[in-house]
């Protein structure tokens, strides 16, 4: 039984004010800080922690200079601190699920592409099913936007699971196989009448990328290390879509971009670079966290976003 007065938690009263603690130390790797994020002074902070790790037998984070360190122990009571938190924020949505006009708060995140189209239309009509609901989305690449689903900062992502992910940590519905990139610039660039370019020009070019860690940079900077190249230096490193629109009409510069973000942009593709640079990006996908809980809005938008998704790209259920 969960509730048995032999389980240690409950012999040795832990706090939640502690689990929150290695929380906050993780997020910050620093003990003051996790400190002044809780309200709490340094050294009761530091008391709570010695308790704790007396009480578990291990210690939990290892000192340095410049921080704090989770030890392996210190990592796994973390991740099970962050799943007991997070299912105690959702206490209440689920206990007011019930009620018909509650307040309904869900997290989107999405990369690029869908975020132009499918994800807002899912939105608007989750929106009209949840009358006083409360949307947050957040757009970035799929590494940032999985971080933060492992955290559960996020209820749902629609990217991609990258290969040093733990698939068996996710719930992953497929939405598009594959999407093929293209480096595009604006229609007047003097580009669109060249024939063939060469790796050198391409490496000196002013390109428009995603910032370092993203799956397209990863696959667009080691097409140059095969040909023993450095990679372009010479970047505007953004995610906005406004930022990218307005580089690219305003300036020479060159983007990777998919298919529809290209044409948010109204950027044109560069044929005589495709043969050098065939890049494709795996497909995505609607990922939620293995093993959480999801209330009734989750489930909600999880199959609207579906249902717009199959839509959007023709997927045969």
């Amino acid at each position: 039984m969960l509730y048995s007065p032999s389980h240690w938690f409950l012999r040795h009263r832990l706090k939640l004010r502690a689990l929150t603690l290695v929380v906050a130390m993780d997020d910050y790797a620093s003990l003051q800080r996790a400190a002044d994020a809780l309200g709490m002074t340094q050294p009761a902070a530091s008391k709570m922690l010695a308790e704790l790790e007396k009480m578990l037998g291990l210690a939990l984070f290892q000192r340095f200079p410049r921080g704090v360190e989770a030890t392996v122990a210190g990592a796994s009571v973390i991740r099970r601190a962050r799943h007991v938190l997070s299912e105690l924020n959702h206490v209440w949505e689920e206990v007011s699920a019930s009620r018909a006009d509650a307040a309904h708060h869900i997290a989107i995140g999405s990369i690029k592409a869908p975020a132009l189209t499918m994800v807002p239309r899912a939105i608007a009509e989750f929106q009209t099913q949840f009358t006083q609901s409360r949307v947050n989305l957040m757009v970035d690449s799929s590494p940032e936007l999985m971080l933060k689903l492992r955290r559960d900062e996020l209820d749902i992502v629609v990217g991609r699971l990258s290969p040093e992910l733990d698939p068996e940590a996710f719930d992953y519905e497929a939405l598009v196989d594959e999407q093929p990139v293209h480096v595009v610039a604006r229609p007047t660039h003097p580009w669109h009448t060249r024939q063939t370019m060469t790796w050198d020009e391409l490496a000196q070019a002013l390109w428009i990328m995603p910032p370092q860690g993203s799956l397209m940079r990863l696959k667009f900077e080691s097409l140059f290390v095969q040909q023993k190249i450095m990679p372009p230096q010479r970047l505007v490193e953004t995610h906005d879509l406004d930022t990218i629109r307005r580089l690219i009409s305003q300036t020479d510069m060159v983007a990777l971009l998919t298919d529809e973000v290209a044409k948010a942009c109204e950027s044109v593709q560069v044929r005589c670079v495709s043969e050098l640079l065939p890049l494709q990006m795996q497909g995505f996908g609607l990922i939620t966290k293995q093993g959480r809980a999801l209330s009734n809005a989750v489930q909600a938008m999880k199959a609207i976003l579906k249902a717009m998704g199959q839509a959007q790209y023709n997927i045969q259920d």
